[in-house]
């Protein structure tokens, strides 16, 4: 049986110099070569219009939006690239199935890809500025799932990727939701009013025990509340 094995950063500080530090370490490891490989590729499977990009992360999530500048500092790539490649926005992805459990005290997650297509770096990160989060970084600044300082927990499944829209990829929802939502309520409200690019389901579990999944794409968002009872928006 083969050992997968992960990273812990452990980081406190400013979202740019977060970004620069995330690079740095980057670059020590079979993942940058990875990353720099995929471009050509990555160019002919989606475009990006870099106004909108901007627009979303400034009203959603303006740290991150830092956290890319960093990126760009650290790679020297033209920030056209960092965007295209991190930011997460009309990203196309792969089939995959995940689940997710909550109970009481506790939420879980497996992962149905395979351990390759995983970065392997649990990110702790505390902001000068914001909400500390600790979760498994996916394309960099994006989370597979996480926990936020208030015990709000955030994942996600996939759904399907018919009619794709512009929007935001799973892993950037997730990170926005954990630094913006202290809780279910909270993260419901967000997740209404992001653009999703692709159908995922969003699995919700706060400090007070309280469940939602939230069943996102493109064409709308549906609200699991108790017993298949649903909200649509």
């Amino acid at each position: 049986m083969k050992r997968v094995y992960y990273d812990v950063e452990q980081f406190k500080g400013s979202y740019f110099d977060f970004g620069h530090f995330q690079v740095e370490k980057l670059k020590s490891t079979p993942l940058y070569q990875v990353h720099k490989s995929r471009r050509r590729k990555s160019l002919r499977r989606y475009t990006i219009v870099k106004k909108d990009v901007r627009r979303l992360f400034l009203e959603y999530a303006s740290g991150v939006w830092e956290e890319l500048h960093g990126l760009v500092e650290g790679l020297q790539w033209p920030f056209d690239d960092v965007i295209h490649e991190y930011s997460g926005f009309q990203q196309d992805w792969v089939k995959s199935g995940c689940s997710v459990m909550t109970g009481n005290g506790f939420f879980a997650r497996n992962y149905d890809y395979h351990p390759k297509t995983y970065e392997g770096r649990l990110l702790i990160f505390q902001p000068n500025d914001g909400v500390a989060t600790i979760g498994p970084g996916q394309r960099i600044i994006g989370r597979t799932d996480g926990m936020n300082e208030h015990g709000h927990c955030v994942g996600y499944n996939f759904v399907n990727r018919v009619k794709p829209e512009d929007g935001l990829i799973c892993c950037t929802l997730t990170r926005i939701v954990l630094e913006a939502a202290k809780n279910v309520e909270e993260a419901v409200e967000l997740l209404k009013s992001l653009p999703h690019r692709h159908s995922f389901n969003y699995v919700l579990f706060d400090a007070t025990g309280k469940t939602r999944i939230v069943e996102a794409s493109s064409r709308g968002v549906r609200i699991k509340i108790r017993g298949g009872v649903y909200q649509s928006f």
